[in-house]
């Protein structure tokens, strides 16, 4: 292509007007394919009970897609303020895996057991919930607030990941409530759903991680707020 093509290319389909199609494209194209898989769980659950047990394929999923997002967000986003992040992702890692899906004395079993263990200890509780609490407060909600303002992109996929979180928990309940007066063909579709939803929960906070959580100002340099050094400075 010629730079005279370029050119008229970039005037035709500004950068910024093609990237925000392509997002679109990649979140709609995401929501459908959700779409799909509840709607094929909700219609063959007993088929999609297989990948719904403990330690099937959803819950190994869910487990991986947390545990990469505790991961991404450590190495991301360093500072004992924004470490609650990372460890509340590896802590909901290790709550999806039960020790008891793997043979005594495994590795897996080992690992989990020992893991258990530790966070059954009250100082390990105290010291999580101070760091939790801590930065929750002091990054949390002053980004939250920024990125509602700014209409953040992946606050939009953190809220929409809770909400999946919401609902699995109201069918585990309507489901627990209700179990007598359920058929059993409906009590495994409501397991299958919850499982289903469970697992997208964790896809989107591994989504939300990557995507980028914004700074808030206190933690802005005279780098980032010299215009100069903006690109989308004007």
């Amino acid at each position: 292509m010629s730079y005279k093509d370029e050119f008229q290319a970039g005037i035709a389909f500004p950068a910024g007007q093609t990237a925000l199609t392509a997002e679109r494209v990649v979140y709609a194209s995401v929501l459908a394919i959700a779409i799909l898989v509840l709607t094929a769980v909700s219609i063959w659950p007993v088929q999609a009970l297989a990948l719904n047990q403990e330690g099937g394929l959803f819950e190994t999923m869910s487990a991986a897609a947390l545990f990469v997002a505790g991961l991404a967000a450590l190495w991301r986003y360093p500072g004992l303020s924004r470490l609650y992040i990372g460890l509340v992702c590896l802590l909901l890692a290790e709550r999806e895996l039960e020790a008891e899906i793997y043979s005594v004395g495994s590795l897996p079993y080992w690992a989990l057991n020992s893991l258990d263990t530790v966070l059954d200890m009250t100082l390990i509780r105290v010291a999580l919930g101070v760091i939790v609490i801590g930065g929750v407060v002091r990054h949390g909600a002053p980004s939250a607030w920024q990125a509602i303002k700014q209409r953040a992109p992946f606050f939009a996929v953190f809220v929409l990941a809770g909400i999946l979180a919401v609902v699995a928990q109201v069918l585990e309940e309507v489901s627990g409530i209700y179990s007598a007066d359920l058929t059993a063909l409906m009590r495994v579709r409501f397991f299958v759903l919850e499982e289903t939803l469970e697992m997208f929960f964790s896809i989107g906070i591994l989504a939300s991680v990557l995507i980028g959580w914004p700074k808030p100002a206190s933690e802005e340099t005279l780098y980032d707020l010299n215009p100069k050094h903006r690109p989308d400075a004007r």
